[in-house]
């Protein structure tokens, strides 16, 4: 990622928790105007997605530092936490509003419908300006934050269709019914959300690399004999690391097969790489290897 593409990445986080923070108070006083559940629990959902933004921007932040003698690799992974944080709290937000929406199926209260459509083309609009602002995001954080957008997104054209529903029948068992509805499919991307970053942390190779497609690309070049002990991961879903081991039949042909390793990689958008070289029949001293 570039240091431009960073500093828009952080310049949108912002732009997008000030609209979301201001959007989420107008929001939850709507809902208690017009007594709807599925209003409310959109607006804490809201003010959940403030939190996470508010998370992801500071992070995003830390995340452009250049590398120190203590972190190595930079701090990169410290947007991925703001990713695994987010998925957390979206889980959080997601049950609670499912235990406080519940009860309600049952005894079905009066809303204020025609509020109700207001309150959902204005959300349409503010979260869909936002998604907008955040669709170029490359990071894993920027990811999760665009995921949290996107579900306000379908979440408000939901309560909209639900609102006119409701003004036209009287079926105010709709409201509660729509709060449940989203707040399960959240639940889903949350957690799906939250595997990927799980398996970042633990260095799962990522999933646009094939590690067999790899090794046999590499195993095509002419100077090298066979490759081994080849792994790759990634620091944020982005940023992806590889190490190998490469063994060759002449000595003299080693940097040229460092180029050329490093030249596969990259166009595997790999850009980090310890190549260790050896000879032909030499132990590399790894058990596992």
């Amino acid at each position: 990622m570039s240091h431009s593409h960073n500093h828009n990445g952080t310049k949108n986080l912002k732009l997008v928790f000030w609209l979301n923070l201001g959007f989420a108070i107008i929001e939850l006083i709507g809902g208690l105007l017009s007594n709807s559940v599925a209003i409310i629990s959109d607006a804490l959902h809201d003010l959940g997605d403030c939190l996470s933004i508010l998370l992801a921007w500071g992070l995003a932040k830390l995340a452009r530092k250049p590398r120190t003698q203590n972190y190595s690799y930079g701090w990169q992974r410290f947007s991925l936490m703001g990713a695994l944080f987010n998925a957390l709290i979206l889980i959080g937000g997601s049950t609670f509003i499912l235990i406080e929406t519940i009860p309600r199926v049952l005894s079905p209260e009066p809303v204020a419908s025609s509020l109700m459509i207001i309150m959902a083309v204005f959300g349409v609009t503010v979260n869909g300006f936002a998604v907008f602002k955040m669709q170029s995001g490359k990071s894993m954080n920027e990811k999760v934050i665009s995921l949290h957008l996107w579900e306000d997104v379908l979440g408000w054209a939901v309560v909209l269709v639900g609102a006119i529903v409701i003004y036209f029948t009287g079926w105010y068992i709709l409201d509660s019914l729509l709060a449940i509805g989203v707040s399960l499919f959240i639940l889903y991307n949350a957690f799906k959300a939250l595997k990927e970053s799980a398996e970042i942390f633990l260095q799962c190779i990522p999933e646009d690399v094939s590690l067999g497609d790899l090794s046999e690309t590499l195993k095509q070049i002419a100077e090298i004999d066979s490759i081994h002990d080849l792994h790759v991961w990634s620091l944020d879903g982005e940023h992806h690391v590889a190490s190998l081991h490469a063994v060759i039949l002449n000595k003299a042909e080693a940097e040229n097969a460092k180029k050329m390793i490093r030249s596969e990689l990259e166009k595997a958008d790999i850009h980090h790489v310890t190549i260790e070289i050896e000879l032909k029949g030499e132990s590399c001293g790894l058990k596992q290897c």
